[in-house]
């Protein structure tokens, strides 16, 4: 059998292609497909601690809360309602801007609270009231789709 040109176009693009087809279709797993729900229904009350609290005032609370390689540290904050609430604020990446802010859900059209904008390296330490009980939405506003969470109140 002699081999013509198109046939040996044809074995290298096939495998190529394949290999290809591979690295793409790779490249999507991992990917949320489903995204999650920020309902403000009230969350059932468990036995755990509510929030990270130190020399905090009775009825306050304070949460350290750190960014490195545009991803907050935590994905789940939990606090009482109607609390004082201070958020230690760390934003560890070298000239990346990020910021805290809560919002009623993920829409983000209704603020709870919105934080300053820090470049990094830097602290920001700011204090706000939480709402009432339910499950709020929490985001970085310059990276509002990769750096998200639930801000539970109880």
């Amino acid at each position: 059998m002699v081999f013509k040109a198109w046939h040996l176009l044809l074995f290298a693009l096939v495998p190529l292609a394949l290999v290809f087809a591979g690295v793409i279709g790779g490249a999507f797993r991992g990917v949320d497909s489903e995204p999650e729900v920020f309902s403000t229904a009230a969350p059932a009350l468990t036995s755990a601690p509510a929030a990270t609290t130190g020399g905090a005032a009775s009825g306050a609370v304070v949460l350290n809360l750190s960014v490195k390689d545009v991803q907050f540290d935590k994905r789940t904050l939990t606090v009482p309602a109607n609390a004082s609430v201070t958020i230690r604020f760390e934003n560890k990446d070298e000239a990346v801007s990020h910021n805290f802010a809560v919002y009623t859900a993920r829409s983000a059209t209704t603020k709870v609270f919105v934080g300053d904008i820090v470049q990094g390296p830097a602290t920001k330490e700011s204090t706000f009231t939480s709402p009432g009980p339910g499950t709020y939405f929490f985001r970085c506003d310059v990276h509002p789709d990769t750096m998200n969470g639930s801000f539970v109140v109880k």
